[in-house]
């Protein structure tokens, strides 16, 4: 028996008294963590290599007013292991410079805490947070999809002024019966998907509507005096309208996964560097030294295309479907020449440039589109690698 985390997000409306203990919530976790994150920032390799972090115990002794907290203890002590996981992530990404904890604000669009030893019972229609808290009522098209008892943490979470409860399960998946299928994907930016049977999946036409949306927000965003309540109203809209575009593109990659997954069996894919694939291009200087044409503006636009697909997000989710259910997925070397590849006669067309979207073998004669033809030689690579590792 596999067991796997699961989670369920419940939108509810908090009574007035209920949405003041919540906030208050928020505002403690906050303390909390912003207070490992001072600590953090008074590290100094010479001077103070081993700086004190405070426990929730001396905090509480420290600040009589936390004790008094609704939250429950529990959640304090996740606030301190999620800035320990923030920790270690920065240190293990330190050389790029980035993912450096920051002071939690109450002004983040998303406001959250979670509860490690939850209550696996349901009073009714309404399950109990705790007894400071209260309860939150769970109407009937978000019926718990899995049994209380496997209830293993819940998080309450503001995001954009709405409030949700996440339930988080452990869950016995079962493998999937066998499917026939054996697929190719390569993953561009005309396309979001060629599969090597031929068809071409992109993104529904509201998303482009949708990205235009937090373009015109933006817009008005500039245009208000920073710090004005003009200003925080606009940069509520827009934190909403992001949050409307992740949501609608992280809805469809998972529509999009479940269907491959259930039509298919085995699907080789490329491995992909999306840091690498959207770095800056390198200056080129000319003889005197000076800055020379070096690509960037039409480089620009395609990075902008592969952040805003969520290629990372899609092959995520079929990584982890395929594991859940019994699927195949064979991930091909990055350098592999897939695109230049004729795969009828395996001639390799060294001149193909990126604007070449068909082209003809030279040495048999058969058109190919570009991405079908990468598409199926993925596919076969995928299969070979397979049967090696077999």
């Amino acid at each position: 028996m596999t067991m796997r985390k699961v989670a369920q997000r419940i939108p509810f409306t908090p009574s007035r008294t209920q949405a003041a203990l919540l906030e208050r919530c928020f505002g403690d976790r906050r303390f909390v963590y912003n207070q490992q994150v001072e600590a953090f920032n008074a590290y100094d390799r010479e001077t103070n290599p081993n700086p004190e972090y405070p426990d929730v115990t001396g905090m509480k002794n420290a600040n009589g007013w936390l004790r008094d907290s609704p939250i429950p203890s529990n959640a304090l002590s996740n606030a301190i292991m999620d800035f320990r996981k923030a920790r270690s992530a920065y240190f293990r990404k330190a050389q790029y410079g980035k993912h450096r904890p920051r002071f939690a604000s109450r002004n983040d669009s998303i406001q959250s805490f979670r509860n490690a030893m939850p209550i696996r019972r349901m009073d009714g229609n309404r399950y109990p947070l705790s007894r400071k808290l209260g309860s939150v009522r769970i109407r009937k098209r978000d019926r718990l999809r899995h049994p209380i008892e496997n209830l293993s943490s819940w998080t309450v979470k503001r995001e954009n002024r709405t409030y949700c409860l996440v339930l988080l399960f452990d869950v016995d998946i079962q493998p999937k019966t066998q499917a026939e299928g054996r697929i190719g994907i390569d993953l561009g930016v005309k396309s979001l998907l060629t599969l090597s049977t031929g068809e071409k999946i992109d993104y529904p036409n509201r998303l482009r509507r949708l990205e235009e949306d937090v373009k015109r927000e933006q817009r008005k965003l500039s245009r208000r005096t920073k710090g004005s309540n003009n200003y925080r109203r606009q940069r509520a809209i827009v934190a909403k309208a992001y949050a409307r575009l992740r949501h609608y593109r992280d809805n469809f990659q998972h529509q999009l996964s479940r269907r491959l997954i259930e039509e298919n069996q085995f699907i080789g894919m490329e491995t992909l560097m999306v840091r690498n694939m959207t770095r800056k291009a390198r200056k080129r200087l000319d003889a005197d030294g000076m800055p020379m044409r070096n690509g960037q503006s039409r480089k620009r636009a395609m990075n902008r295309s592969i952040l805003r697909d969520g290629w990372s997000g899609l092959v995520d989710k079929l990584s982890y479907k395929a594991e859940w259910y019994g699927r195949i997925l064979v991930q091909v070397d990055r350098f592999y020449p897939s695109s230049k590849l004729c795969h009828d006669c395996g001639h390799k067309y060294e001149g193909l440039r990126l604007s070449e979207r068909e082209w003809v073998c030279e040495r048999c004669g058969i058109p190919h589109d570009r991405d079908v033809n990468a598409a199926l030689n993925i596919r076969d690579e995928a299969l070979r690698l397979s049967r090696e590792q077999a």
